[in-house]
């Protein structure tokens, strides 16, 4: 085992997948204190559904935090 804290990533298509994807794994390892990374691999631009718009994900989600 190494002493480095563990980090666990997860890498999306899109903005929202977690959602229905993985988010409950998120979440309980956050809550355990574990680091959580997610990567969205798209901005969601070229959403076809109702209402979808890459100016509706807050600029937070689009850059990596430092």
């Amino acid at each position: 085992m190494t002493d480095r804290p563990l980090t666990l990533m997860a890498v999306h298509a899109h903005p929202d997948d977690e959602a229905t994807g993985t988010g409950g794994v998120l979440a309980r390892y956050a809550a355990e204190g574990i680091r959580t990374v997610l990567v969205t691999c798209t901005d969601g631009g070229c959403g076809d559904g109702p209402g979808v718009s890459s100016r509706a994900i807050p600029d937070t989600i689009r850059r990596p935090s430092p």
